[in-house]
């Protein structure tokens, strides 16, 4: 959502904009937006002003205000884009890390993932461990309108988009193409869809990314959520946090999160960026490469959606995390033979059969690292026969083989363990 007046804070150094980006700011045809004093009261900002749009935290009505000039998002499409408690919007941006926008707050109980906020058709909700925002937003200065949120466990059902960081920001051009995303207020159809819109980036000012217009922009609902630029070599990255704008449609100012990844990484103890270290210098680490190339198209279903096609090593600033050992043996010895494997409950050559000790192909076997492949189709849960993969059986605080989390798939069957809530948000 937007806010109800802008919010400004103090910048600390390691935040400062970094010089690769080389942008000058242009001045907006409809003139910054006036911001409120705490009384409601219109500050003096000078003749060009005009009443931003607010972008309300949890306590406005999650029905009150989606994308303006946009569509909703395919099945499974931009999957990292999260609802906070149907108020605001967010990014997974590491499998245990949710960033949104301080002006949102900080009372977020769990994040809900999927193309419905309402959780009624698709998706899972996951629970937090806290939820934090920046230290320095106290009103005074721009750009820095920066909060996050631990998960309490990590979400893995798809790959992850990464923040936007180092040498990759010089992408970020007046007139470089976005897409924007987001749970809130639409210009037409029902809001709490996930839809997205694609626009320009026109300036970079204050620590801020201005982007949008002539009809497509955020609303009331996007706050802290992502806008995403595509990279030369196909894949994508999160850089934008939607944080407040005038009427809905004229465009909106967002703060970048690789101004804040210092903090980010500081607070939570995190590595959020698997090819730079938190100030942008390359440092690639393993998993610095498989990023989404077509995050927007999604497939497959919620929770365990499609990938779609994924980049390779990651070589934006620098050479990609290579093979360990670049100068293998021409000549390696062969792979020994294995060792014979006596245990009665291991489940090697018994797939979709009983081991010798009794245990069914399931977690027996994935102990040893010796189950069939089509553990799923094939084989059974210890009690008794239970070929659909959608019930929770034995899966208490776990997933389910079929992908579904310990919640209502789980309690279709009847299955699902006492402590549900206390387990799985």
């Amino acid at each position: 959502m937007r806010k109800s007046h802008i919010h400004q804070f103090t910048i600390i150094s390691l935040l400062a904009v970094p010089a690769v980006l080389g942008i000058s700011g242009c001045d907006l045809e409809q003139g910054e937006p006036v911001a409120r004093g705490p009384d409601g009261e219109l500050e003096d900002q000078g003749p060009t002003g005009t009443e931003q749009r607010p972008l309300a935290g949890p306590e406005e009505p999650a029905d009150e205000p989606v994308i303006y000039g946009g569509k909703p998002v395919a099945s499974c499409g931009w999957p990292t884009t999260v609802s906070l408690g149907g108020s605001c919007t967010g990014t997974l941006i590491h499998p245990e890390l949710v960033v949104y926008a301080a002006h949102c707050g900080s009372n977020y109980k769990s994040i809900r993932f999927g193309d419905d906020q309402s959780g009624n058709n698709d998706g899972f909700s996951v629970a937090t461990k806290y939820c934090r925002t920046y230290p320095g937003y106290s009103g005074n200065k721009k750009g820095v309108d920066f909060a996050y949120c631990r998960l309490s466990k990590p979400v893995e059902n798809f790959p992850i988009v990464p923040p936007l960081m180092g040498c990759e920001t010089s992408v970020l051009k007046p007139g470089a193409e976005v897409a924007v995303v987001g749970f809130g207020q639409a210009d037409a159809g029902p809001d709490g869809l996930k839809r997205e819109v694609y626009t320009k980036l026109n300036s970079i000012k204050n620590n801020e990314a201005f982007v949008g217009g002539n009809g497509k922009d955020s609303c009331y609902g996007d706050s802290g959520g992502p806008v995403f630029i595509q990279l030369d070599d196909g894949s994508w990255r999160a850089f934008g946090i939607t944080s407040y704008g005038g009427d809905c449609g004229t465009g909106g100012y967002y703060s970048m999160m690789h101004l804040g990844m210092s903090w980010f990484e500081s607070d939570s103890g995190i590595d959020l960026t698997p090819c730079h270290d938190a100030k942008g210098n390359w440092d690639p680490g393993p998993s610095c490469g498989d990023f989404p190339l077509d995050p927007a198209d999604g497939g497959g279903k919620w929770p365990s959606c499609a990938s779609g096609p994924l980049s390779g090593a990651s070589s934006t600033c620098g050479a990609p995390n290579g093979d360990p050992n670049p100068n293998p043996d021409p000549n390696p010895d062969p792979d020994p033979e294995p060792e014979p494997n006596d245990d009665p409950d291991s489940c090697e050559g018994s797939c979709g059969e009983q081991a010798p000790g009794g245990c069914w192909c399931d977690d027996a076997c994935t102990k040893y690292g010796d189950c069939c492949d089509d553990v799923v189709s094939q084989c059974k849960p210890d009690d008794e026969p239970n070929q659909d993969q959608d019930s929770c059986a034995g899966s208490c605080g776990k997933q389910a083989p079929g992908g579904c989390w310990c919640d209502a798939a789980c309690v279709k069957y009847g299955d699902c363990c006492d402590d549900v809530k206390a387990e799985c948000g």
